[in-house]
């Protein structure tokens, strides 16, 4: 049986959302994104990743036929 992740090292959490490991961090550090120590390692909760991904705005695209 395969158990849910609740919470993902960092450069997980940065290729879930589609960003840098280093922007991964730089939301964290803003408070944006939560993240617990476990010893030495940090990670990303998910229901973190989910709250941050549904508080950003609908992508708005334009696209002309060419």
């Amino acid at each position: 049986m395969r158990h849910p992740r609740y919470a993902h090292p960092v450069p997980d959490a940065a290729y879930i959302l589609g960003l840098k490991t280093s922007k991964t961090y730089e939301l964290i550090a803003e408070g944006k994104i939560r993240a617990k120590k476990i010893g030495s390692r940090t990670v990303v909760l998910d229901e973190s990743l989910r709250d941050y991904l549904a508080s950003q705005p609908d992508a708005r695209i334009t696209y002309t036929k060419p």
